[in-house]
């Protein structure tokens, strides 16, 4: 032990240079299989000024004939507003968007992680606007799905070094009980945001949507959460 103690010790710059040199050699060539293996990488920027949720109560009340116990209805409307973009060696395009959330309950949500809601895109009929300071209004473009001619043609398809930036929209179907959305002590909520591009690969991003009254959210979309009710059954 000695010996090898004495060796590593009158040898330690030729070490040093030996791992130099391993390092130098491991980063070119993963560096060099980087750039063979194409494949796209998203990246998200969520913008709070229109990410938000609403819950409200309908008005409505249904009767839960097992338990001999009526309900009041309640309904919850997510929006994100975000901007993707592609960092990786590949263009994509966005096959479809979801947002998972933790139903309310008395539980830890770390015992109880396949408790998550997941809700797809919905369409959301009229544009999402944002109000400025002269009371002027600028429509916001719908993330993957076209609304109307004033929409992006085609605003799905993310080349390499380039985003886009608008609203997903999300609504829960009308629901009773502890079907909502766990609520932080500030009224909040954590999300997850679930993209899956035409490769069928998967990318998951973490934010928190503030609360906002159903008024205040319609003011940006008259039909905010309300979408349910304008669809034929």
């Amino acid at each position: 032990m000695d010996e090898i103690i004495k060796w590593t010790n009158d040898n330690s710059g030729f070490l040093a240079l030996v791992l130099f040199l391993i390092s130098v050699i491991y980063g070119w060539l993963s560096g060099m299989f980087n750039s063979l293996i194409k494949k796209p990488k998203l990246n998200v920027r969520f913008i709070p000024k229109m990410s938000f949720y609403s819950f409200y109560y309908t008005g409505k009340k249904w009767l839960n004939k097992d338990l001999n116990e009526e309900f009041e209805l309640h309904k919850t409307g997510f929006v994100s507003y975000m901007s993707i973009s592609n960092i990786g060696n590949k263009t994509t395009t966005i096959d479809k968007i979801w947002i998972g959330y933790y139903k309310s309950t008395t539980k830890r949500k770390w015992l109880n992680k396949n408790n998550i809601q997941w809700l797809t895109q919905w369409h959301p009929i009229d544009n999402f606007m944002y109000t400025m300071t002269d009371g002027s209004q600028v429509m916001v473009n719908n993330l993957r799905v076209k609304n109307n001619i004033f929409d992006n043609i085609d605003n799905n398809s993310l080349e390499i070094g380039k985003s886009l930036t608008g609203v997903a929209y999300f609504e829960q179907e009308t629901a009773w009980g502890n079907f909502c959305p766990f609520q932080n002590d500030d009224r909040s909520v954590n999300v997850t945001i679930k993209i899956r591009d035409i490769y069928g690969k998967y990318f998951r991003f973490k934010t928190k949507l503030k609360q906002l009254d159903i008024e205040d959210a319609r003011k940006f979309n008259p039909n905010f959460a309300n979408i349910e009710q304008l669809i034929p059954k």
